[in-house]
């Protein structure tokens, strides 16, 4: 984990931390929040002292009563941080003058700064896109479509960098098919074939060209009178087949004799003759 996090000066004299004496975490990080922040005078003793950024300067006996250490502990505690290179520290009869080493790598805001400045700019560059798009969009009779090769260079020179080309390229999403209205025209006559092989499989009487031909047109005025979207289907051949095994068409519309066998069974004759597309 890297970065660092911000803390209010005087957290650790909210009564919720009062009569506790200090933890060596305590006491270095009341090091940090004390130091100057910026260079500015100290007055102490009857002297002024000029402290530098990461300097703070103390009677070692208001150290101990901040921490609630006694002053032994608290010289020992520097020593240890001096020896590891955490603080430079000189002491003298009255005052000790502590350094945090390394003290920018704890308070610097260079990086925050730094991430301010890349998030600003990026949300300039996207209101900048989504100007151009809404430009764009207000052409009217304009399609979006790429540039010819031999412009490119007129977008350089205006600063527009252009795309690397993409070899795989995202495809569009499939559309659902949408229905379409009722074939105009006559009965094709792969549809009568349809037909008649549907009502076979019924055990239904086959039908004449005739009497395909009526059912078609009662068909196709029906579903022209059909509007919105119950008149727009996806298969119109379906509903054919569908229609000619209705029991309503069929009594509207009932086959030739010529269409049924002995005992009133399909006519395989009729069937074999509009498989092989002769006429009937």
């Amino acid at each position: 984990m890297s970065g660092f996090y911000l803390m209010h000066r005087g957290w650790q004299d909210n009564p919720a931390f009062n009569n506790e004496p200090f933890s060596r975490r305590d006491a270095w990080v009341w090091l940090i929040e004390t130091a100057n922040y910026a260079e500015g005078r100290w007055s102490a003793g009857g002297r002024t002292i000029v402290l530098k950024r990461g300097q703070l300067c103390r009677p070692l006996r208001k150290i101990a009563e901040a921490w609630q250490w006694d002053e032994a502990k608290v010289r020992r505690f520097l020593s240890r941080l001096k020896a590891d290179a955490m603080i430079l520290c000189e002491t003298d009869a009255k005052m000790t003058l502590i350094s945090i080493c390394n003290y920018d790598e704890y308070q610097s805001l260079a990086d925050d700064e730094r991430r301010k400045d890349d998030a600003t700019a990026t949300h300039h560059r996207r209101n900048v896109d989504a100007h151009k798009k809404e430009g764009n969009e207000n052409k009217e009779g304009e399609e979006s479509r790429a540039l010819p090769g031999d412009a490119l260079p007129d977008l350089a020179e205006q600063g527009v960098v252009t795309p690397p080309a993409n070899d795989n390229p995202h495809e569009p999403a499939k559309q659902t098919k949408r229905g379409t209205r009722v074939p105009d025209g006559d009965l094709p006559e792969e549809w009568a074939i349809a037909a008649n092989h549907a009502r076979e499989k019924h055990n239904m009487p086959l039908l004449t060209k005739r009497v395909l031909d009526l059912r078609w047109a009662s068909f196709q005025d029906y579903w022209r009178g059909v509007t919105g979207e119950r008149g727009l289907k996806a298969d119109w051949l379906a509903t054919w087949r569908n229609n000619c095994r209705d029991s309503r068409t069929e009594r509207k519309f009932p086959p030739d004799a010529s269409g049924q066998g002995p005992s009133g069974k399909p006519n395989r004759q009729l069937l074999d003759m509009l498989s092989s597309n002769d006429k009937y």
